[in-house]
């Protein structure tokens, strides 16, 4: 099967890939005083102020008797993964067209270029976690739970999704190069539709019902359930999510496969 071989390949490639991801890494922050400490400035600035602004301004709660920084850590809880994946799905789409020179040499494996761009798009993502279940432990330790060994699978998971889609990302950059404009429109939009700010009892229910056709609602949920409820309050989401993702990677792998031979003729 294409999709074993390319899984393969990829992982004969594993050397290059890590060496382009880091390369990614450091050419964003390069120039910058302080490098790659940015990838922790960023996700601390970014949980620090919304805690201050749920628990001092807003004072929002979930539940009559919660206290507003739980609504802090419910708001961060979707909000980390949310801009990891929409970073990463915004990196894919130049991730081909970006390097034409790379492209057009014959030997170089094109496959693994999606592959960098959403591998650097999980180190906010697990510097964002790590800083949260540090805040955690000091403010809110009895939500932590052993559905905590969880995180790395939906971690996976999240990359795998973000590689699947990344793939046709990745076809329409080289093609449309107006596709990252739209792209940013619709992250916009997704953001709203994706219950990350608002609780999910305030969603009326023909919109809660629309939610399940909302994959990055899913993917919320079971970071929220194993991060933040400690039990698995959504099921279903962890299934959906699971099978989607996989089907997704298939189809966009496959996808890229059939069209990679001809990028180096329109790049």
């Amino acid at each position: 099967m294409a999709v074993i071989q390319g899984v393969i390949t990829l992982i004969k490639n594993r050397s290059l890939v890590a060496r382009m991801t880091y390369k990614e890494l450091t050419d964003r922050y390069a120039g910058s005083a302080l490098g790659l400490f940015w990838a922790f400035i960023y996700p601390f600035f970014l949980i620090a102020l919304y805690v201050l602004i749920f628990t001092f301004v807003f004072k929002v709660n979930i539940a009559a008797q919660d206290t507003p920084i739980r609504y802090a850590f419910y708001a961060i809880c979707g909000l980390i993964p949310w801009i990891s994946m929409a970073e990463g799905l915004m990196k894919t789409i130049s991730s081909v067209f970006a390097k034409a020179a790379l492209v057009k040499q014959a030997i170089f494996p094109i496959d693994i270029l999606p592959v960098s761009a959403a591998l650097t798009s999980l180190v906010p993502l697990i510097v964002g976690f790590i800083l949260y279940i540090v805040a955690s432990i000091i403010l809110m330790p009895s939500q932590l739970t052993f559905l905590l060994l969880m995180l790395p699978v939906i971690i996976f998971l999240q990359f795998l999704f973000t590689l699947g889609v990344g793939y046709f990302l990745a076809i329409g950059g080289v093609y449309f190069r107006d596709f990252s404009e739209i792209m940013t429109i619709i992250i916009t939009v997704g953001m709203f539709v994706t219950p990350i700010l608002y609780i999910e009892g305030m969603i009326p229910w023909p919109i809660a019902f629309l939610m399940n056709f909302n994959l990055a609602a899913h993917l919320i949920y079971m970071y929220r359930d194993v991060l933040f409820y400690g039990q698995i309050n959504h099921p279903w989401s962890f299934l959906i999510f699971s099978i989607a993702t996989i089907l997704i990677f298939i189809f966009g792998y496959l996808a890229f496969g059939k069209v990679k031979h001809l990028f180096s003729n329109v790049l």
